[in-house]
């Protein structure tokens, strides 16, 4: 009738009802898109960067003149500080300080000299979407598990990444800023929000040039070496929490492999320092002598072998001859079994940091993903031939390394008490298999096993609630009454 421009013949009440109705969807088709919420009540947009996004790169990227680095993360008509000054009325330098050292711990990806250096001189060089990235720590580093979903902080934080990702801005902070939004939604099981915010990360990464700095068509190389190590460890938390948020889904993997001459990152207590030191990398026969590996290092070698390992997964489901899987498989466990004795090494041989415990979990990860491919007693549906002595010495080692891990890796993992939420999957995923044992033999020492991991949960629990949601998986199935 209101588009017709005709007298409604329906009763009043239905009459005003969908006039109301009518007068809502006029009212929303005239907002634009692109808005930020401030004070709960009022709204205003939030412009495009004073320097638009260049069309060539998609259109024509022979003809494309590289960018600055901070080219597209500033507007002269908004100022993002504004927006989020009242979210942190506290002294940032503080706030920075304790996100350095807690969450950081974890992820040691931002330059804590360049983070303060912004910070303090507000230069013109600085990235214009800082102020998200505060937000996003102040979201993290405020831990209360009964509100996290509606923290204000992360409320904010998440629109004014979606805002800023609409408008056209993109720049190191606003990648950084989407990988802490991922990782808390990780952390809380806020799924499948963590999924798409870590992809949405990756996508604008890989606009970035983080994935291959060397051929990067849309900006130019970092004019220093900070920020080039910093773009590097920056790749590498999307890469390793990619692989670790997908090691239940079987969803195809979207962060792409490390380039074969890709370096590791350097050791955390150089980089913390802002000192400028050479770098191993990630595809050696050996490292120098001259250089330590350091701890996200290793969390960086146990994320890559973790995804070698899941596409091995993805390899056996779809081929049905085994034998052709076998000598990879071996080499798998081989280079796994290395690796996590340098981790060992590396935490028995200094002072620990959270981020060795979290490779040493990775480690394990990928370890008991491998091992339950084969540690099985039963041959192969579709195998017709009769079982190969590789098959049968890749079974022991898989129930070997399956007991040494579930019975003393993991629970010496619950025992450092790091309360870190990224090696929760680990520790739910050896309680399942000390429960297979326990069930089995009931041997003591899986019983105290399983103790230590569903003690630990319930530790992280208290803080991050995918430990409570893995400890509600543990209940379902029977194993916290054992």
């Amino acid at each position: 009738c209101h588009r017709l421009g005709k007298a409604c013949e329906y009763a009043e009440p239905i009459a005003v009802e969908a006039a109301s109705r009518i007068n809502q969807a006029l009212h929303v088709s005239t907002i634009s898109p692109s808005r930020i919420h401030l004070n709960g009540n009022s709204t205003m947009p939030l412009p495009r960067p004073t320097q638009e996004f260049p069309l060539a790169f998609f259109l024509d990227s022979d003809d494309l003149a590289p960018q600055g680095v901070n080219a597209f993360s500033w507007s002269r008509q908004l100022d993002i500080q504004g927006i989020v000054a009242e979210h942190l009325k506290d002294d940032r330098a503080a706030l920075c300080e304790e996100y350095l050292s807690t969450v950081h711990e974890w992820i040691p990806m931002v330059s804590r000299k360049r983070l303060f250096n912004e910070l303090n001189n507000g230069s013109d060089d600085a990235d214009g979407c800082l102020p998200i990235l505060l937000l996003c720590m102040k979201a993290f580093t405020t831990r209360d598990c009964n509100s996290a979903r509606d923290s204000p902080s992360y409320l904010l934080a998440r629109s004014l990444c979606s805002e800023a990702e609409s408008a056209g801005f993109l720049s190191l902070r606003l990648v950084q800023s989407l990988i802490l939004l991922a990782a808390y939604e990780l952390s809380h099981a806020i799924y499948p929000c963590a999924y798409s915010t870590l992809g949405r990360a990756s996508r604008l990464g890989l606009l970035l040039g983080l994935h291959d700095r060397k051929n990067n068509k849309l900006f130019k190389s970092a004019e220093t070496w900070t920020l080039r190590e910093e773009q590097r460890r920056t790749w590498w938390a999307i890469f390793l929490l990619d692989r670790l948020m997908n090691i239940e889904t079987n969803l195809p993997i979207t962060v792409p492999e490390p380039a074969r001459d890709e370096l590791l990152p350097i050791n955390d207590d150089d980089w913390d320092e802002g000192k400028i030191v050479p770098s191993e990398p990630l595809f050696t026969t050996s490292f120098s002598s001259l250089t330590s590996v350091g701890s996200f290092a290793k969390m960086c070698q146990a994320a890559h072998m973790l995804s070698r390992v899941m596409h091995h997964k993805a390899s056996k489901k779809a081929l049905q001859e085994v034998e052709n899987l076998l000598p990879e498989a071996q080499a798998l466990h081989s280079a796994l079994s290395a690796l996590h004795s340098s981790i060992e090494g590396h935490i028995s041989g200094g002072i620990l940091r959270k981020s060795a415990i979290i490779a040493l979990s990775l480690c394990s990860s990928a370890r008991l993903i491998l091992y339950n491919l084969y540690g099985c007693n039963e041959p192969g549906a579709f195998v017709e031939q009769s079982r190969m002595a590789m098959e049968t010495e890749m079974q022991k080692a898989s129930l070997d390394g399956i007991i040494t891990i579930s019975s003393n890796i993991v629970p010496a993992i619950a025992r450092a008490n790091i309360e870190c939420p990224l090696i929760a999957q680990c520790l739910y995923h050896s309680a399942t298999e000390c429960a297979w044992f326990v069930r089995e033999d009931h041997e003591p020492q899986m019983y105290n096993a399983l103790e230590d991991i569903v003690r630990d949960l319930k530790l992280i629990g208290e803080n991050w609630n995918v430990a409570t949601e893995y400890l509600a998986l543990l209940h379902q199935a029977g194993i916290l009454s054992l």
